[in-house]
């Protein structure tokens, strides 16, 4: 097992408890089954590259799932907790993603208003939402993070919201580019829509057969015609239904919808499954736009009774941020605190 983009050795899906952090090259698992220890490098905690900082990274004692990628010089089980290698997607999904998680804040003010046992809670000056700090986050130098060195009650210091953690706690951190912008890609990133995938992706992409680029084209016409018929009878496993999608389509693109124009696989991009198959991102057109920002994802698979058959299931709908930058998001969006939004509940209680 090497990660590659070609390989074919991914370990099966399992669960694992989280039982240390190794600042900042990863984190250590213990799997459920079988008791082994295994390590989470910091590439491999999450698909997104600002989720991957310790900020993000799940608690110790947390379950998480994983899959086996390959073995460490020490002979110790490497693991992947990204969506793509749960998703059995090889080398990692095809384009790339200059998004920021919707729940990390802006640089904001925050009273101490009480030290606890591993973390001090805060109060935000301009909201008056109550969150935790954990010890860990209160500096990027280890000694300030000890509680005899903690801000006093009532002294202000600054913070950047993180997101919502299990359980509903509004986590906050002083650590998360607290003193500066969140880095971002290059305005020439945008200048080409070609920047999205490298150029791996490419050349795999335009190997396609035939027989899976004219299906991407079926169910991206149907959704696009908005013919929910259709598109049910190509498609079945989607992890949206009609509403969401429609609801997502007219949020993020400007209709009336188009089918797919000659030439539109330049806007779409496809990275091999584990098991055979394709997950393929392609980009939906619209009259005005030519192409949108409204990016279809679908998993082509052969069918296991037949071979010649292609299954297809809708398993991601993203705004790309290219013709309105900025504007990005995703549907299911990906798991993990930058993308979980406070219930209303929680709201309530504030």
């Amino acid at each position: 097992m090497n990660g590659s983009r070609n390989s074919e050795e991914l370990g099966p899906v399992e669960w694992a408890v989280v039982t240390s952090h190794l600042v900042p090259s990863g984190l250590f698992v213990r799997l459920e089954d079988s008791g082994e220890e295994a390590f989470v490098d910091i590439t491999s905690v999450h698909n997104h590259p600002l989720c991957r900082n310790p900020e993000y990274w799940p608690d110790v004692g947390e379950r998480i799932r994983v899959r086996a990628v390959g073995r460490r010089p020490s002979g110790q089980l490497q693991m992947s907790h990204r969506e793509s290698a749960l998703d059995g997607v090889l080398g990692g999904l095809p384009t790339r993603d200059p998004s920021v998680p919707p729940e990390l804040g802006p640089i904001e003010r925050a009273v101490v208003v009480a030290h606890r046992d591993g973390d001090l809670l805060v109060r935000l000056v301009e909201s008056g939402r109550e969150c935790v700090l954990p010890a860990a986050l209160v500096s990027h130098r280890r000694a300030e993070c000890a509680p005899e060195n903690w801000p006093a009650v009532g002294e202000r210091i600054r913070v950047r919201r993180l997101g919502v953690w299990p359980g509903g706690e509004m986590r906050v951190s002083c650590t998360m580019f607290t003193d500066g912008p969140v880095p971002g890609p290059p305005p020439s990133f945008y200048a080409s829509r070609t920047n999205r995938a490298p150029e791996s992706v490419i050349a795999y992409t335009r190997t396609l057969p035939a027989a899976v680029v004219g299906r991407v084209r079926e169910a991206a016409d149907a959704v696009s015609a908005r013919d929910w018929d259709r598109a049910e009878g190509l498609t079945s496993g989607n992890r949206l239904d009609w509403e969401e999608i429609d609801d997502f389509m007219t949020t993020y693109g400007r209709p009336p919808y188009t089918p797919l124009p000659d030439g539109f696989e330049t806007d779409m991009h496809a990275a091999p499954l584990h098991g055979g198959g394709d997950w393929i991102d392609c980009l939906l057109w619209t009259e005005v736009e030519r192409p949108s920002d409204v990016e279809i994802s679908l998993k082509i698979t052969p069918a296991p009774d037949r071979p010649d058959r292609l299954n297809t299931a809708i398993v991601r709908m993203r705004a790309i941020g290219f013709r309105h930058p900025g504007r990005h998001d995703q549907k299911p969006r990906p798991q993990g605190p930058g993308w979980t939004l406070p219930s209303r509940t929680t709201d309530a209680e504030q």
